[in-house]
């Protein structure tokens, strides 16, 4: 009997510090699915990503890697698993020659790993221009930052390698 009490009381206190850490009662994917979507904030690259010039970044959004219209994207997680992206503030030039969104478009759905406590963030990121789906492992997810780490092979010859990419995201205004 002692026993079936301990494993009653176990249980109960699990399901209080759940619920304690999220006194609104908010899911991960209310908080993913905020209506303003998400907005770049940072993101670092380890080891230092190695651009086609042979210059090395590690600060994606601030030493020449991502473009000032690529850092300003807007992403959407909708409830139906739909991801969006739309030009924020800084919209891509029209004579720009290479790959960008000038409108909101979808890129594809994103998933967890578990919907109760997810780990992973199965995702698209927007400014690899690809249809490939991305496996990220959530560092952080509240109403104020979307935080996740997605290892990239990059198998182009002048980038060749393993990377990690820190991607934090904060919501849009």
């Amino acid at each position: 009997m002692k026993k079936v009490f301990s494993v009653l009381a176990i249980a109960a206190m699990i399901l209080v510090s759940f619920s304690s850490c999220n006194p609104e009662g908010k899911t991960y994917a209310d908080y993913l699915t905020q209506k303003k979507g998400w907005v770049l904030s940072a993101a670092t690259s380890n080891p230092a990503y190695e651009m086609s010039d042979g210059s090395y970044v590690t600060d994606l959004m601030t030493e020449g890697y991502l473009y000032d219209f690529e850092n300003d994207y807007i992403i959407t997680f909708n409830e139906d698993h739909t991801q969006y992206v739309k030009p924020g503030k800084t919209v891509a030039p029209e004579d720009f020659e290479g790959d960008a969104y000038r409108a909101e478009t979808l890129l594809g759905a994103w998933s967890f790993d578990n919907d109760l406590i997810p780990t992973l963030l199965y995702m698209q990121v927007p400014f690899f221009y690809d249809e490939d789906v991305e496996t990220c492992k959530i560092l952080s997810l509240t109403e104020n930052e979307l935080k996740v780490s997605c290892t990239i092979n990059d198998d182009d010859p002048t980038a060749k390698g393993t990377y990690s990419f820190i991607l934090t995201y904060v919501p849009a205004k």
